[in-house]
């Protein structure tokens, strides 16, 4: 039974993951004292132009990806420790770009230095209501098993030198009771 659940696993992150993930990772001088990686993943059923992060005290976005296509995109990044938060985006339909806000408390998450730092995942849709309005809406969701698994895999080194931690709202301690079993 727990080769079936496991290779179901592994089936389900491969395609959530599939061709459309972005994995941006150019760490050659490694991380300053203050710094953490932090894997993103957004996942959505319409193109963005853009979705950016914002720092509480900042008025400017600290980080913002680009060009997005309907599915999964990850990327792993380097943030400096403490909060931040999905601050805003643009999205596409037809010919017009729509702007929107995302609540700084739905989805802030707290970056560790020296860890590799999993906030959730962005689940953003976006639909036309009845007066052909851009209607949005998003969540985080917490796949903190998905990702670790799909990390031991493709990133195994990465896992070596950097613990993975989930720093969303709301604790889970399956990772870092994972981390414990993985040391001894």
């Amino acid at each position: 039974m727990k080769k079936i659940m496991t290779i179901l696993l592994l089936i389900f992150i491969n395609s959530s993951f599939a061709k459309e993930k972005i994995i941006d990772f150019k760490q050659k001088k490694g991380l300053k004292p203050n710094e953490g990686l932090v894997v993103l993943i957004i996942d959505i059923n319409f193109r963005i132009a853009k979705i950016s992060l914002g720092k509480p005290g900042k008025v400017f976005p600290v980080y913002s990806m680009k060009k997005l296509r309907p599915g999964s995109q990850m990327k792993i990044i380097k943030l400096p420790a403490g909060k931040h938060y999905w601050k805003e985006g643009r999205g596409y339909s037809s010919n017009t770009i729509h702007s929107f806000e995302i609540e700084e408390d739905l989805t802030m998450f707290d970056v560790k230095a020296g860890k590799l730092n999993y906030p959730g995942t962005l689940e953003f849709r976006g639909w036309l209501n009845e007066r052909d309005d851009v209607v949005y809406s998003y969540n985080m969701i917490n796949n903190s098993t998905n990702v670790f698994l799909y990390l031991k895999e493709k990133f195994p080194s990465l896992l070596e030198k950097y613990p993975l931690v989930y720093s969303g709202e709301n604790p889970d301690p399956f990772l870092e009771f994972n981390n414990e079993i993985e040391e001894n």
